[in-house]
């Protein structure tokens, strides 16, 4: 809470009187940051930019154990506390599709990526959102590649 806002706040809150209400000093004001809009994209949305030449890349955030129950067949996996040293090995030429459960790590993630000047977005409802409209997914241990035996 700003000074301005406490200091209405012991007067009273806001003035009943008619007289317009003053507005405070220039020197009270905190500057404060602009604020970063971070793109939802919807999982339909997300499907049909997959089908598209230039396909944004699909990052999941979420904890390993969470990535083993359920994931988008093709995101890359980057835990979400990994991202900062990661920073460098993302493209900054292609849009960045950020994902998690529910939308809400990935918003944060895709704020903190647009403000290192990455291209981001969060996917609305995250995998919960992905898997309840019937869209394709892959559960238990990824399959790695089989070395052929000599």
């Amino acid at each position: 809470m700003n000074l301005w806002k406490r200091v209405r706040s012991i007067l009273g809150g806001e003035a009943k009187s008619a007289s317009p209400r003053m507005a405070p000093p220039a020197s009270m004001m905190a500057e404060e940051e602009p604020e970063i809009v971070v793109p939802e994209i919807s999982a339909a949305q997300l499907q049909a930019t997959l089908l598209e030449s230039e396909p944004p890349l699909v990052i999941d955030i979420r904890e390993p154990y969470e990535w083993r129950l359920v994931r988008m067949p093709g995101a890359r996996h980057l835990p979400m506390n990994d991202v900062p040293a990661q920073l460098d090995s993302l493209p900054r030429d292609r849009a960045i599709v950020v994902l998690c459960a529910h939308g809400s790590r990935s918003y944060s993630v895709a704020a903190w990526l647009i403000e290192q000047g990455i291209e981001a977005s969060s996917l609305a409802g995250g995998i919960s959102q992905w898997a309840s409209q019937g869209r394709v997914v892959e559960q238990g241990a990824p399959v790695e590649p089989v070395e052929p035996v000599e």
